[in-house]
């Protein structure tokens, strides 16, 4: 019987094992069959989205007649556009603390984003390398 054929079924089962392996732990990384495990990505918890809620609604407009009869008509305009632009400014003071709150969401979720991206490509990498050593543990038995 030559050499090859003695390790057959040597490698037949190297094979089996990792194919069973392999499907036993499909959806994991590595499953929890290792000492150490697989490492959880270091990217942290992905960052909160702002919360919109606390956004009031816009103020209305106060409407402008087509024309004045009195000099009290306009005065009470006057009054409506007053407190129309306070109420205008301090929803846009909102608007704009909002807004910087969605900038620093959109940053934070762009360096967790990287960072997933990153964690992805090194555990391909990894997965590379381990099927790097099975095929030198395979070769090996082939020799």
């Amino acid at each position: 019987m030559n050499r090859c054929m003695r390790r057959a079924p040597r490698v037949l089962a190297v094979i089996t094992l990792v194919a069973a392996g392999t499907a036993a732990a499909a959806g994991q990384n590595l499953g929890t069959n290792l000492p150490e495990g697989y490492p959880d990505p270091a990217c942290g918890e992905p960052p909160a989205v702002p919360d919109r809620s606390e956004l009031p609604a816009r103020p209305d407009v106060p409407e402008r007649p087509e024309k004045f009869e009195t000099e009290e008509a306009v005065v009470e305009y006057n009054a409506q556009v007053d407190a129309y632009n306070a109420e205008a400014d301090a929803y846009n003071a909102k608007a704009d603390a909002y807004a910087a709150e969605v900038r620093a969401y959109n940053a934070s979720m762009e360096r967790f984003t990287a960072c997933m991206r990153e964690y992805a490509t090194n555990a391909v990498a990894d997965i590379e390398r381990i099927r790097e050593r099975v095929r030198e543990a395979i070769d090996g038995l082939n020799e």
